[in-house]
Protein backbone atom coordinates (compact mmCIF):
# COMPACT_ATOMS: atom_id res chain seq x y z
CA UNK A 1 0.00 0.00 0.00
CA UNK A 2 2.04 3.28 -1.00
CA UNK A 3 1.60 6.23 1.19
CA UNK A 4 -0.90 7.92 -0.33
CA UNK A 5 -3.28 5.27 -0.30
CA UNK A 6 -5.66 6.18 2.55
CA UNK A 7 -5.86 10.48 0.92
CA UNK A 8 -8.56 11.16 -0.97
CA UNK A 9 -7.38 11.96 -4.29
CA UNK A 10 -8.17 15.74 -5.28
CA UNK A 11 -6.71 15.60 -9.04
CA UNK A 12 -7.36 13.00 -11.95
CA UNK A 13 -4.26 10.87 -11.70
CA UNK A 14 -1.69 11.00 -14.86
CA UNK A 15 1.39 8.59 -15.95
CA UNK A 16 4.64 10.27 -15.68
CA UNK A 17 4.17 13.15 -14.27
CA UNK A 18 5.34 14.71 -10.80
CA UNK A 19 2.31 13.91 -8.10
CA UNK A 20 -0.35 16.25 -8.45
CA UNK A 21 -1.68 16.17 -4.94
CA UNK A 22 1.64 17.62 -3.99
CA UNK A 23 -0.30 20.91 -5.46
CA UNK A 24 -0.95 22.13 -2.51
CA UNK A 25 0.86 24.66 0.07
CA UNK A 26 4.18 23.70 0.92
CA UNK A 27 3.87 21.53 -2.25
CA UNK A 28 4.98 22.21 -6.06
CA UNK A 29 4.88 25.66 -7.50
CA UNK A 30 2.42 25.35 -10.41
CA UNK A 31 5.33 25.88 -13.12
CA UNK A 32 3.63 26.98 -16.96
CA UNK A 33 5.54 27.11 -20.11
CA UNK A 34 6.75 30.64 -21.22
CA UNK A 35 6.59 31.77 -17.32
CA UNK A 36 9.13 33.93 -16.95
CA UNK A 37 11.46 34.67 -13.17
CA UNK A 38 13.93 36.16 -11.44
CA UNK A 39 12.89 39.34 -12.54
CA UNK A 40 12.15 38.15 -16.24
CA UNK A 41 15.53 36.84 -16.58
CA UNK A 42 14.58 32.83 -17.30
CA UNK A 43 11.96 31.87 -19.67
CA UNK A 44 10.64 28.62 -18.86
CA UNK A 45 10.89 26.05 -22.38
CA UNK A 46 10.17 22.55 -21.77
CA UNK A 47 10.22 20.13 -18.65
CA UNK A 48 13.42 18.14 -17.58
CA UNK A 49 12.09 16.27 -14.85
CA UNK A 50 10.34 15.78 -11.96
CA UNK A 51 11.09 14.19 -8.19
CA UNK A 52 9.43 14.31 -4.64
CA UNK A 53 10.70 17.54 -3.78
CA UNK A 54 11.27 19.61 -7.28
CA UNK A 55 10.18 19.54 -10.60
CA UNK A 56 13.26 20.69 -13.03
CA UNK A 57 12.86 23.34 -16.07
CA UNK A 58 14.59 23.62 -19.22
CA UNK A 59 15.25 27.41 -18.95
CA UNK A 60 16.28 29.95 -21.17
CA UNK A 61 18.71 32.54 -19.59
CA UNK A 62 17.50 35.79 -21.53
CA UNK A 63 20.65 37.74 -20.57
CA UNK A 64 22.78 35.57 -22.33
CA UNK A 65 20.68 34.04 -25.03
CA UNK A 66 21.92 30.10 -23.52
CA UNK A 67 19.90 27.47 -21.70
CA UNK A 68 19.94 26.15 -18.23
CA UNK A 69 18.20 24.22 -16.03
CA UNK A 70 15.96 25.63 -13.02
CA UNK A 71 15.39 23.17 -10.36
CA UNK A 72 12.12 24.51 -8.11
CA UNK A 73 12.28 23.32 -4.72
CA UNK A 74 8.80 22.10 -2.67
CA UNK A 75 8.12 25.08 -0.73
CA UNK A 76 8.32 23.18 2.53
CA UNK A 77 11.72 21.64 1.64
CA UNK A 78 12.86 25.32 0.62
CA UNK A 79 13.95 26.93 3.29
CA UNK A 80 15.70 23.68 5.28
CA UNK A 81 17.57 22.75 2.22
CA UNK A 82 21.15 22.15 2.06
CA UNK A 83 21.62 21.50 -1.46
CA UNK A 84 22.30 25.27 -2.13
CA UNK A 85 24.88 25.50 0.68
CA UNK A 86 26.79 21.89 -0.91
CA UNK A 87 26.84 23.53 -4.68
CA UNK A 88 27.97 26.51 -3.36
CA UNK A 89 30.77 24.91 -1.53
CA UNK A 90 31.25 23.04 -4.83
CA UNK A 91 31.70 25.92 -6.97
CA UNK A 92 33.71 27.75 -4.30
CA UNK A 93 36.17 24.96 -3.96
CA UNK A 94 36.47 24.79 -8.06
CA UNK A 95 39.74 24.83 -9.70
CA UNK A 96 38.71 26.41 -13.13
CA UNK A 97 41.38 23.94 -14.66
CA UNK A 98 40.79 20.75 -13.09
CA UNK A 99 38.42 19.39 -16.05
CA UNK A 100 37.32 16.60 -13.98
CA UNK A 101 35.13 19.04 -12.91
CA UNK A 102 32.55 18.88 -15.24
CA UNK A 103 31.28 15.62 -13.69
CA UNK A 104 29.94 17.88 -11.35
CA UNK A 105 27.24 20.45 -11.06
CA UNK A 106 28.24 23.94 -10.85
CA UNK A 107 25.57 26.77 -8.81
CA UNK A 108 25.36 29.29 -11.75
CA UNK A 109 22.17 31.32 -9.93
CA UNK A 110 20.00 30.98 -7.84
CA UNK A 111 16.23 32.73 -6.82
CA UNK A 112 13.25 32.45 -5.17
CA UNK A 113 9.30 32.64 -6.41
CA UNK A 114 6.81 33.36 -3.71
CA UNK A 115 3.45 31.45 -5.01
CA UNK A 116 0.52 30.22 -4.14
CA UNK A 117 1.81 27.37 -2.11
CA UNK A 118 4.40 29.29 -0.47
CA UNK A 119 7.96 30.24 -0.83
CA UNK A 120 10.46 28.34 -3.50
CA UNK A 121 14.04 27.85 -3.80
CA UNK A 122 15.24 27.96 -7.23
CA UNK A 123 18.41 26.36 -7.78
CA UNK A 124 19.79 27.55 -11.86
CA UNK A 125 22.92 24.79 -13.20
CA UNK A 126 23.56 23.86 -16.92
CA UNK A 127 21.42 21.47 -17.99
CA UNK A 128 22.33 17.43 -18.60
CA UNK A 129 20.58 14.79 -20.36
CA UNK A 130 18.71 11.35 -20.31
CA UNK A 131 19.95 9.66 -16.72
CA UNK A 132 22.29 6.20 -17.10
CA UNK A 133 19.60 4.32 -15.61
CA UNK A 134 16.78 4.78 -18.45
CA UNK A 135 19.67 4.40 -21.25
CA UNK A 136 20.03 1.19 -20.20
CA UNK A 137 17.05 0.00 -19.71
CA UNK A 138 15.65 1.48 -23.59
CA UNK A 139 18.91 -0.57 -24.61
CA UNK A 140 18.09 -4.51 -23.63
CA UNK A 141 19.64 -3.43 -20.49
CA UNK A 142 23.36 -3.14 -20.61
CA UNK A 143 25.64 -0.36 -22.36
CA UNK A 144 27.67 -1.13 -24.69
CA UNK A 145 31.05 -2.58 -22.74
CA UNK A 146 33.77 0.33 -23.67
CA UNK A 147 31.05 3.21 -22.63
CA UNK A 148 29.69 1.26 -19.37
CA UNK A 149 33.40 1.25 -18.52
CA UNK A 150 33.79 4.93 -19.34
CA UNK A 151 30.57 5.69 -16.99
CA UNK A 152 31.34 3.84 -14.45
CA UNK A 153 35.04 5.07 -14.08
CA UNK A 154 33.71 8.73 -14.71
CA UNK A 155 31.44 7.49 -11.08
CA UNK A 156 34.39 6.68 -9.40
CA UNK A 157 36.10 9.94 -10.32
CA UNK A 158 33.36 12.26 -9.48
CA UNK A 159 33.07 10.77 -5.92
CA UNK A 160 36.43 11.36 -5.78
CA UNK A 161 36.57 14.40 -6.53
CA UNK A 162 33.51 14.92 -4.15
CA UNK A 163 34.98 13.49 -1.53
CA UNK A 164 38.35 15.46 -1.30
CA UNK A 165 36.29 18.60 -1.05
CA UNK A 166 34.87 17.23 2.13
CA UNK A 167 31.44 16.07 0.53
CA UNK A 168 29.49 13.01 1.32
CA UNK A 169 26.52 12.73 -1.73
CA UNK A 170 24.34 10.84 0.07
CA UNK A 171 22.19 9.41 -2.89
CA UNK A 172 24.45 8.00 -5.24
CA UNK A 173 22.79 5.91 -7.91
CA UNK A 174 22.03 5.66 -11.56
CA UNK A 175 19.47 7.52 -12.29
CA UNK A 176 21.40 10.57 -10.47
CA UNK A 177 23.84 10.05 -13.03
CA UNK A 178 23.15 12.04 -16.59
CA UNK A 179 25.16 12.20 -19.67
CA UNK A 180 25.86 15.73 -21.08
CA UNK A 181 23.44 17.35 -23.18
CA UNK A 182 24.63 17.50 -26.60
CA UNK A 183 25.21 21.34 -27.03
CA UNK A 184 22.26 23.96 -27.30
CA UNK A 185 23.70 27.14 -26.71
CA UNK A 186 22.67 29.03 -30.13
CA UNK A 187 19.48 27.15 -30.70
CA UNK A 188 15.82 28.58 -30.97
CA UNK A 189 13.23 27.63 -29.19
CA UNK A 190 11.72 25.63 -32.34
CA UNK A 191 14.88 23.82 -32.53
CA UNK A 192 14.50 22.83 -29.05
CA UNK A 193 11.22 21.51 -29.35
CA UNK A 194 12.40 19.78 -33.28
CA UNK A 195 15.37 18.33 -31.24
CA UNK A 196 13.44 16.82 -28.35
CA UNK A 197 9.86 17.20 -29.17
CA UNK A 198 7.24 20.00 -28.30
CA UNK A 199 5.83 19.44 -24.80
CA UNK A 200 3.18 17.59 -24.34
CA UNK A 201 0.87 19.18 -22.31
CA UNK A 202 -2.43 17.39 -20.16
CA UNK A 203 -4.86 19.19 -18.63
CA UNK A 204 -5.27 18.79 -14.84
CA UNK A 205 -8.79 18.18 -13.55
CA UNK A 206 -10.33 17.76 -10.16
CA UNK A 207 -12.56 14.43 -9.34
CA UNK A 208 -15.60 16.90 -7.89
CA UNK A 209 -15.40 18.56 -11.10
CA UNK A 210 -14.83 22.06 -9.68
CA UNK A 211 -12.75 24.79 -11.43
CA UNK A 212 -9.05 24.39 -10.62
CA UNK A 213 -7.57 27.08 -7.59
CA UNK A 214 -4.36 28.97 -8.35
CA UNK A 215 -2.42 25.81 -6.51
CA UNK A 216 -2.44 23.91 -9.60
CA UNK A 217 -0.98 24.54 -13.20
CA UNK A 218 -3.79 24.05 -15.89
CA UNK A 219 -1.73 21.63 -17.26
CA UNK A 220 0.82 19.17 -16.33
CA UNK A 221 3.91 18.66 -19.12
CA UNK A 222 5.93 15.30 -20.04
CA UNK A 223 9.42 15.63 -19.69
CA UNK A 224 11.57 16.08 -22.49
CA UNK A 225 12.71 13.24 -24.79
CA UNK A 226 16.66 13.33 -23.51
CA UNK A 227 17.39 9.71 -24.65
CA UNK A 228 19.70 9.11 -26.92
CA UNK A 229 20.70 5.27 -28.42
CA UNK A 230 23.74 4.40 -26.07
CA UNK A 231 25.03 2.28 -29.18
CA UNK A 232 25.26 6.32 -31.12
CA UNK A 233 26.97 8.05 -28.11
CA UNK A 234 30.05 9.52 -29.46
CA UNK A 235 30.56 11.09 -26.44
CA UNK A 236 29.75 9.03 -23.00
CA UNK A 237 30.25 11.98 -20.52
CA UNK A 238 27.97 12.29 -17.63
CA UNK A 239 27.66 14.50 -14.65
CA UNK A 240 26.75 13.60 -11.25
CA UNK A 241 23.79 15.52 -9.87
CA UNK A 242 20.97 15.89 -6.86
CA UNK A 243 22.88 17.07 -3.92
CA UNK A 244 19.41 17.62 -2.13
CA UNK A 245 21.04 14.72 0.20
CA UNK A 246 24.28 15.62 0.33
CA UNK A 247 26.51 17.20 3.49
CA UNK A 248 29.22 17.96 4.48
CA UNK A 249 31.90 16.23 6.61
CA UNK A 250 32.17 18.81 8.87
CA UNK A 251 29.20 19.67 9.51
CA UNK A 252 27.79 19.45 13.76
CA UNK A 253 24.69 17.51 12.88
CA UNK A 254 25.74 14.93 10.25
CA UNK A 255 23.43 12.37 8.71
CA UNK A 256 21.58 9.25 10.57
CA UNK A 257 20.14 8.22 7.87
CA UNK A 258 19.86 7.96 3.87
CA UNK A 259 16.81 8.26 1.92
CA UNK A 260 18.64 6.19 -1.47
CA UNK A 261 16.54 3.58 -2.73
CA UNK A 262 16.41 0.54 -0.41
CA UNK A 263 18.58 -1.99 -2.75
CA UNK A 264 20.86 0.90 -2.53
CA UNK A 265 21.45 1.24 1.38
CA UNK A 266 24.69 0.58 2.80
CA UNK A 267 23.90 -1.45 6.12
CA UNK A 268 25.23 0.90 8.44
CA UNK A 269 21.55 2.83 7.73
CA UNK A 270 20.32 -0.16 10.15
CA UNK A 271 22.73 -0.79 12.23
CA UNK A 272 25.37 1.68 12.98
CA UNK A 273 24.03 5.09 12.06
CA UNK A 274 26.27 7.00 13.44
CA UNK A 275 28.73 6.00 11.05
CA UNK A 276 27.18 7.07 8.12
CA UNK A 277 30.02 8.72 6.39
CA UNK A 278 32.12 8.80 3.43
CA UNK A 279 31.93 5.72 3.41
CA UNK A 280 27.85 4.88 2.48
CA UNK A 281 28.91 6.68 -0.91
CA UNK A 282 31.73 4.12 -1.50
CA UNK A 283 28.92 1.52 -0.81
CA UNK A 284 26.41 3.07 -3.17
CA UNK A 285 29.03 3.42 -5.56
CA UNK A 286 29.89 -0.22 -5.98
CA UNK A 287 25.91 -0.81 -6.30
CA UNK A 288 26.54 1.61 -9.35
CA UNK A 289 29.26 0.45 -11.17
CA UNK A 290 27.88 -2.94 -11.07
CA UNK A 291 24.86 -2.00 -12.45
CA UNK A 292 26.66 0.20 -14.96
CA UNK A 293 28.74 -2.75 -15.89
CA UNK A 294 25.94 -5.24 -15.61
CA UNK A 295 22.25 -5.72 -16.72
CA UNK A 296 20.60 -5.21 -13.38
CA UNK A 297 20.93 -4.43 -9.94
CA UNK A 298 23.60 -5.94 -7.86
CA UNK A 299 21.12 -6.89 -5.09
CA UNK A 300 17.95 -7.79 -6.25
CA UNK A 301 14.37 -7.27 -5.28
CA UNK A 302 10.83 -6.37 -6.54
CA UNK A 303 9.45 -3.86 -4.24
CA UNK A 304 11.74 -5.38 -1.17
CA UNK A 305 11.98 -3.95 1.86
CA UNK A 306 15.04 -2.93 4.01
CA UNK A 307 15.07 -6.66 5.54
CA UNK A 308 14.79 -8.41 2.06
CA UNK A 309 17.56 -6.26 0.91
CA UNK A 310 19.32 -7.28 4.14
CA UNK A 311 19.52 -10.67 2.82
CA UNK A 312 20.47 -9.79 -0.24
CA UNK A 313 23.75 -8.15 1.07
CA UNK A 314 24.50 -11.47 3.10
CA UNK A 315 23.82 -13.54 0.46
CA UNK A 316 26.23 -11.73 -2.07
CA UNK A 317 29.01 -11.08 1.08
CA UNK A 318 28.69 -13.91 3.85
CA UNK A 319 27.59 -13.52 7.35
CA UNK A 320 26.95 -10.30 9.13
CA UNK A 321 29.11 -8.89 12.02
CA UNK A 322 27.91 -10.54 14.92
CA UNK A 323 26.85 -7.24 16.69
CA UNK A 324 24.70 -6.64 13.83
CA UNK A 325 23.47 -9.98 13.77
CA UNK A 326 22.04 -9.51 17.05
CA UNK A 327 20.59 -6.56 16.51
CA UNK A 328 18.85 -8.13 13.26
CA UNK A 329 14.87 -8.64 14.49
CA UNK A 330 14.44 -9.87 11.11
CA UNK A 331 17.08 -11.86 10.61
CA UNK A 332 15.60 -15.05 11.80
CA UNK A 333 12.51 -15.32 9.03
CA UNK A 334 15.46 -15.68 6.51
CA UNK A 335 18.37 -17.83 8.36
CA UNK A 336 18.78 -20.15 10.79
CA UNK A 337 21.75 -18.18 12.08
CA UNK A 338 24.02 -15.53 10.55
CA UNK A 339 24.29 -16.88 7.04
CA UNK A 340 22.77 -19.93 7.16
CA UNK A 341 19.61 -20.17 5.42
CA UNK A 342 16.76 -21.33 6.49
CA UNK A 343 15.17 -24.60 4.79
CA UNK A 344 12.98 -23.54 2.13
CA UNK A 345 9.69 -24.94 3.64
CA UNK A 346 10.32 -23.13 6.63
CA UNK A 347 11.64 -19.62 5.23
CA UNK A 348 8.60 -17.13 6.41
CA UNK A 349 9.51 -14.68 3.28
CA UNK A 350 10.31 -15.32 -0.07
CA UNK A 351 14.07 -15.92 -1.06
CA UNK A 352 16.39 -18.41 -2.87
CA UNK A 353 17.56 -20.71 0.10
CA UNK A 354 20.87 -20.58 -1.30
CA UNK A 355 23.57 -18.13 -1.32
CA UNK A 356 24.50 -16.15 -4.55
CA UNK A 357 28.21 -14.58 -3.75
CA UNK A 358 29.51 -11.35 -5.30
CA UNK A 359 32.02 -13.47 -8.38
CA UNK A 360 28.62 -15.93 -9.56
CA UNK A 361 26.66 -11.94 -9.46
CA UNK A 362 29.53 -10.76 -11.79
CA UNK A 363 29.06 -13.85 -13.72
CA UNK A 364 25.86 -13.90 -14.70
CA UNK A 365 25.64 -10.03 -14.95
CA UNK A 366 25.02 -9.88 -18.41
CA UNK A 367 28.12 -10.19 -20.24
CA UNK A 368 28.42 -14.05 -20.49
CA UNK A 369 28.45 -13.59 -24.56
CA UNK A 370 30.71 -10.62 -24.74
CA UNK A 371 34.47 -11.57 -25.40
CA UNK A 372 35.50 -8.51 -24.55
CA UNK A 373 34.62 -9.05 -21.03
CA UNK A 374 37.20 -11.27 -19.81
CA UNK A 375 37.91 -13.43 -16.69
CA UNK A 376 40.52 -11.44 -15.99
CA UNK A 377 38.39 -8.29 -16.20
CA UNK A 378 35.80 -9.92 -13.85
CA UNK A 379 38.52 -10.94 -11.13
CA UNK A 380 39.76 -7.48 -10.77
CA UNK A 381 36.16 -6.37 -10.95
CA UNK A 382 35.57 -8.55 -8.03
CA UNK A 383 38.44 -7.65 -6.10
CA UNK A 384 37.58 -3.61 -6.31
CA UNK A 385 34.00 -3.92 -5.63
CA UNK A 386 35.00 -6.09 -2.65
CA UNK A 387 36.82 -3.87 -1.40
CA UNK A 388 34.15 -1.30 -1.35
CA UNK A 389 31.73 -3.60 0.12
CA UNK A 390 33.02 -4.22 3.70
CA UNK A 391 30.44 -4.76 6.23
CA UNK A 392 32.11 -2.47 8.81
CA UNK A 393 32.31 1.37 6.58
CA UNK A 394 35.77 1.97 8.61
CA UNK A 395 37.34 -1.38 6.42
CA UNK A 396 35.83 -0.11 3.39
CA UNK A 397 37.91 0.91 0.29
CA UNK A 398 38.50 4.65 -0.17
CA UNK A 399 37.35 6.80 -2.98
CA UNK A 400 41.29 7.10 -4.10
CA UNK A 401 42.23 3.64 -3.03
CA UNK A 402 39.57 2.52 -5.48
CA UNK A 403 40.80 5.06 -7.91
CA UNK A 404 44.47 3.00 -7.87
CA UNK A 405 42.69 -0.24 -8.51
CA UNK A 406 43.61 -2.60 -10.91
CA UNK A 407 40.54 -2.10 -12.71
CA UNK A 408 40.57 1.47 -13.49
CA UNK A 409 44.21 1.37 -14.20
CA UNK A 410 43.57 -1.72 -16.67
CA UNK A 411 40.06 -0.95 -18.40
CA UNK A 412 38.38 1.94 -16.31
CA UNK A 413 41.20 4.84 -17.36
CA UNK A 414 41.77 2.94 -20.63
CA UNK A 415 38.15 3.31 -21.44
CA UNK A 416 38.03 7.27 -20.78
CA UNK A 417 41.21 7.52 -22.74
CA UNK A 418 39.42 5.89 -26.05
CA UNK A 419 36.90 8.71 -25.78
CA UNK A 420 39.39 11.40 -24.85
CA UNK A 421 37.43 12.08 -21.79
CA UNK A 422 40.09 13.97 -19.16
CA UNK A 423 40.82 11.98 -16.28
Amino acid sequence: MTEHAHRKSIYHWQEDVEYLERYNFGGYHPVQLSDRYSDGRYQIVHKLGFGSYSTVWLGLDLSSNSYVAVKVLVAAASKKSTESRILQHLRDQCDKQDERMRLLPILLDEFWIDGPNGQHRCLVTEPAGCDVATSKEDHPFTLPLMIARAVAAQAVIGIASIHRKGIIHGDLYPRNMLFALPPTNGLSVDDIYEKYHMPRETPVERVDGRPLGPEAPPYTVMPALLYVDPTKIDDPAIRITDFGEAWLSTDTQPKSQLNTPTLYLPPETTFAKSSISFAADIWTLACSVFEILGDGTLFEGFFADRDYVIAENVSCLGPLPEDWWDLWKAGKEFFVENGVWQPPCEMKRPHDSKSRPLAMRIQQMGREADPEFSAAEAECLEKMLRSMLRWEPAERATAEDVMTSEWMLKWGFPALKAYNIPT
